[in-house]
């Protein structure tokens, strides 16, 4: 007769505190995670009521074709602007165009 296996995994076993303790000193844990950020962060503002909110509160993301980040990442390059502040405009320029 053939012996069953079992299909339960088990979990690996955690690492031991000292490997845990010399991670946190490196700070390896949220460095490596992070997301690179384009341009300078929002300004936070406080309103009358006490609350803070950000300048842009709302995140976009787009699509670009090889040739339009090019383009892109150039006009930043040589205006000394951020790519999101180019878009942000360009974004502004035809929503006014079109009376928005």
């Amino acid at each position: 007769m053939v012996e069953k296996r079992s299909r339960i995994t088990r979990k690996p076993a955690p690492p031991p505190a000292a490997v845990e303790g010399f991670l946190e000193q490196l700070s390896t844990d949220g460095d490596a995670s992070a997301p690179a950020r384009v341009g300078p962060p929002p300004v936070v503002t406080s309103q009358d009521d006490g609350t803070k909110s950000k300048a842009f509160p709302h995140r976009l993301s787009a699509d670009f074709t090889t040739e339009q980040y090019k383009r892109l990442k150039r006009a930043g390059f040589e205006t000394d602007q951020p790519m999101t502040t180019i878009v942000r405009e360009a974004v502004e320029d035809w929503l006014k165009a079109r009376g928005y």
